[in-house]
């Protein structure tokens, strides 16, 4: 039981030892969101990532073949998808048997069986008919499988977004969707300390505008991956970009917040969850490789740059090696399995099968545990704490960057690195710390002791609700009396005792 005295007394003290910026407590599920990000970086190692071309690639196996491979990231989703799905389906019925031996069945009782609430959401309309198992809920479970349509679609728009105008992508408005969202299927209340973290992350947006102008200002003739930045040579692009990629973010922010709908209030299991979307992954991006296998963007012979050149980056090299063309595709299963049986015109050799086994294995099971790791934070989290994963995530890209090309050159940057990329990389790199100083006030990482902005943090809150409960008016003055009485019976003790 709860002494009352010491948790005025410790209060106090905290109180007085106060500053005006403190942190709050460490959460155990904060760890989720490490093993999603770490997962994450893994995936792109494999494929390889850059900035700007202004370092060395991070690259796990880095061969003239892997090269060609690497252009073929649709097919590597397809693996993707197939190994979340597969993998998926052995995390059930881990989770089935589970449940079963502590005597519950989570097929006809789902909610005793999935019964771990967020902590971070306090559900405050929660009717009972709300608590319905999704398997014999026939439109819930239609609902779900346009959420998680949606949700493909959404991120593999994003990833096409980002081979062309990634410059432009405004991540950080994700918050106020989320929150916007949250609201309205959580019916949470946004205090002052949340406003404030929302406008302190949005603060970044200066450092998006920045980069565009000084690519702007810059010579057309600064490439990007052997391009010119697109746009930079039609300013077209930024209004429809922008546009664009805010439509993208309220789909993501619809989708996480509906998945912390659907675990929360439908009883469904992230493992079910990534069972759907794996197979929904699979059939999706199956279908698209089909039809631009056969449809090709253009024959390469245009002069004039268009979203073609940034998105199409599979080039032809027929098995035929008396047959050559420009023709560019988005996805190709011929050119894939031409490159993986050695027919097309590489430095080939046989071990770079292996290579691409051993690249396919890793991609799936990276792939796999990190969604299962995301949807794991905005089960035990929130979906704010998805979004906060990401500035974190771009972090730790740019250090591994850096180092990376100091170990291998012994300088930050490539040597012919022009300045306006490295300012470029500065001014990004404090557009990301900004953004995760705006979400830690937000979710009260970091507490403000200053303007009453710590009001209505959790802390504050239990604290009220714990004298409150007690039905104490004036707290200090009971600690005063309580300590008098205190005195007084150990002094009655010690004259007795004598």
């Amino acid at each position: 039981m709860i002494n009352y005295n010491d948790f005025i007394k410790n209060s106090n003290i905290k109180n007085k030892m106060s500053k005006c910026i403190t942190c709050g407590g460490f959460n155990k599920y904060f760890i989720y969101i490490f093993l999603s990000i770490f997962f994450k970086v893994f995936n792109y190692s494999l494929y390889g990532y850059n900035y700007n071309d202004g370092f060395e690639e991070v690259k796990i196996i880095n061969t003239p073949t892997q090269d060609y491979f690497s252009c073929h990231n649709l097919i590597h989703q397809i693996f993707g998808y197939i190994g979340t799905t597969i993998i998926s389906i052995f995390f059930y019925k881990y989770e089935v048997n589970a449940s079963k031996k502590e005597g519950v069945d989570p097929v006809t009782n789902p909610s005793k069986s999935n019964n771990k609430k967020s902590i971070e959401i306090q559900l405050i309309h929660n009717d009972e008919e709300d608590n319905i198992d999704i398997n014999s809920d026939k439109s819930s479970f239609i609902i779900c499988l346009l959420v998680i349509f949606l949700w493909i679609t959404d991120e593999q728009l994003i990833d096409l977004y980002y081979l062309a105008l990634k410059d432009l992508d405004l991540w950080m408005f994700e918050l106020l969707f989320v929150t916007l969202f949250s609201i309205n299927m959580f019916k949470i209340e946004i205090f002052s300390h949340q406003k404030c973290g929302m406008w302190f992350s949005l603060v970044p947006c200066l450092f998006k505008i920045t980069n565009i102008v000084l690519s702007c200002i810059e010579d057309k003739d600064i490439i990007d991956k052997n391009l010119p930045i697109l746009y930079v040579i039609k300013k077209i692009y930024i209004p429809i970009g922008i546009v664009i990629y805010i439509i993208l973010i309220i789909g993501r922010a619809y989708v996480n917040t509906k998945i912390k709908w659907f675990m929360d209030l439908k009883y469904i299991s992230p493992s079910k969850l990534l069972i759907y979307y794996g197979i929904m992954g699979t059939i999706i991006c199956t279908l698209v490789t089909i039809v631009t296998t056969y449809i090709s963007c253009d024959d390469g012979n245009n002069s004039e740059i268009n979203l073609y050149d940034y998105i199409c980056k599979i080039p032809y090299n027929g098995s035929d090696i008396n047959v050559t063309s420009n023709e560019r595709y988005f996805e190709n299963f011929n050119i894939y399995i031409d490159t993986f049986l050695g027919r097309v015109n590489t430095k080939y050799e046989d071990k770079e099968i292996i290579y691409e086994i051993i690249i396919i294995v890793l991609g799936m099971i990276s792939f796999f545990f990190y969604k299962y790791f995301s949807i794991k934070v905005i089960q035990h989290l929130t979906p704010v704490y998805l979004i906060l994963s990401n500035p974190i995530l771009f972090v730790f890209q740019k250090i591994i960057l850096i180092v990376n090309n100091y170990c291998k050159q012994e300088t930050f940057f490539l040597k012919d690195t022009n300045d306006y990329i490295i300012s470029k990389f500065i001014f990004d790199w404090a557009g990301d710390l900004f953004t995760i100083i705006g979400f830690l006030i937000y979710l009260e990482i970091i507490e403000l002791k200053f303007c009453n902005y710590d009001y209505n943090t959790k802390t504050n809150i239990s604290r009220r609700s714990f004298i409150e409960s007690n039905e104490i008016s004036e707290p200090e003055k009971s600690v005063i009396n309580d300590e008098e009485n205190q005195d007084d019976e150990e002094s009655s003790i010690t004259f007795t005792m004598a």
